[in-house]
């Protein structure tokens, strides 16, 4: 290693050490804004954000503007009814990126009146295979059958097992959301599948502010969350949130869509998946996957020539995350930081081919693979070099089998194979740019 190298390799190492780290296991979105902002900027200045949001007759727990009010996306009786939001993504696990782009929250609104037992997966209501993420949900009891009527499929009335149709429930949710007063505030996204993300039935926009305002807040965040806190530092602080400053960016600014996913809920582990409960490996331990697969699972409604639902492991991979100790989440931070930072400067042909669930799925694969004894602060560096080797070996021999389904691979349907060799390698020389990497981690807090 030459003294220039060794100098940025020291440089990156101390900057992955300085990331912040948000809170993971984050369910709601009050505690995404309390427990992050109370945990890093202290007690006493959380209670003079809380002073200036009463005198401003705001909400005392503000969830980052125009909170979803998701009761009226939904019935007020059986059978489109909600049971409960769950917050998911990256805000859920504490791997979302304050950046100039701001980050979208989805939430999974998990339909009441439905669930699929063991007793309904032993009895074939759900469809699975090992090769396919995608699902068919059949009602096979009258009682459910006439509850779900207006929702199943017309073109299985004349069997025993009566297909749920996934287009119907979106559309029902289209119905309820164009009645509801809060697109006077906030507009609903349907259509095209890539208009909104993965899974999702919806997407709530909301009004766009102005670039300087968010630059602002984000210019910000990256001076304190990468400085320690200290009485000088902390009095500064005080003077933005007494003023107002803070809290406004935060209130107002802080996000610009939701996406909506909407879930039923299924008891047990899919079928499909069991290879993962069994298979040797070195993280989690087994006590994790033990509760990991006795928590349940979702199903989605995302369609395709497979099925009409997309099994979800949203809260599993949340549940992941927990497990991991910090020094993996700071490497699978910093992991994400680098390739969506160096991916904005790319030609737009490479922006967006690889998602957060790829780098994700890389994460989980690698943390599977090493034991904990590797991970220390001297091999920090190593561990994101190894991550990002792996995802360009993934591009070039276009193979990314999925986590929890090895049998599903995640980047077979590429466009352009060109196109994707060519961001292999610009991956593969972003590796051994620790100066490169340094930046991104520095621009993505």
């Amino acid at each position: 290693m030459t003294q220039a190298s060794s100098v940025d390799y020291s440089t990156l190492k101390y900057n992955l050490l300085k990331m912040w780290l948000p809170v993971t296991g984050v369910r709601t979105p009050v505690d995404l804004w309390t427990r992050n902002f109370e945990n890093y900027f202290g007690d006493k200045v959380y209670c003079v954000m809380q002073d200036w949001l009463r005198q401003n007759n705001k909400e005392t727990t503000p969830d980052f503007l125009c909170k979803p009010h998701f009761e009226n996306y939904f019935d007020s009786r059986p059978p489109f009814e909600i049971d409960e939001v769950i917050l998911s993504g990256s805000c859920s696990e504490g791997l979302f990126l304050y950046s100039r782009e701001p980050s979208d929250r989805d939430f999974m609104c998990v339909l009441k009146n439905i669930t699929f037992s063991l007793e309904d997966q032993q009895n074939g209501c759900l469809w699975l295979r090992e090769d396919t993420p995608f699902v068919y949900a059949f009602m096979t009891s009258d009682e459910t059958q006439n509850l779900w009527c207006a929702f199943l499929d017309n073109a299985d009335k004349g069997t025993r097992k009566h297909r749920l149709s996934s287009r119907k429930l979106k559309e029902k949710l289209q119905e309820n959301s164009q009645k509801t007063a809060n697109n006077n505030i906030c507009s609903a996204i349907f259509g095209r599948d890539e208009e909104v993300t993965e899974g999702a039935a919806m997407t709530i926009s909301k009004p766009e502010f102005g670039t300087s305002d968010w630059n602002r807040l984000v210019d910000f965040l990256t001076k304190f969350l990468n400085n320690p806190i200290n009485e000088e530092l902390g009095g500064e602080i005080e003077y933005w949130v007494s003023n107002g400053g803070l809290p406004d960016l935060f209130y107002t600014r802080a996000a610009q869509a939701s996406d909506v996913v909407l879930a039923i809920f299924c008891e047990g582990w899919p079928s499909c998946a069991r290879e993962w409960i069994t298979r040797k490996r070195l993280w989690p331990d087994m006590n994790s996957v033990e509760k990991i697969s006795n928590n349940g699972y979702h199903i989605v409604p995302k369609s395709s020539p497979d099925g009409d639902f997309r099994l979800s492991f949203s809260c599993v991979e949340t549940m992941l995350v927990e497990t991991l100790i910090p020094l993996q989440r700071r490497v699978m931070r910093a992991f994400k930081a680098v390739v969506k930072y160096h991916e904005n400067t790319w030609s737009p042909n490479l922006k967006n081919i690889i998602s957060s669930y790829h780098l994700k799925t890389i994460a989980f694969w690698h943390f599977e693979r090493t034991s904990q004894e590797s991970w220390t602060e001297d091999t920090l560096v190593h561990h994101l070099v190894a991550l990002l080797e792996e995802l360009a070996e993934a591009l070039r021999i276009q193979n990314l089998p999925m986590y929890f389904m090895p049998k599903v691979n995640l980047v077979q349907d590429v466009d352009n194979p060109e196109v994707t060799l060519d961001l292999m390698e610009k991956i593969s020389q972003l590796s051994q740019n620790f100066c490169a990497m340094s930046e991104a981690i520095n621009n993505n807090i």
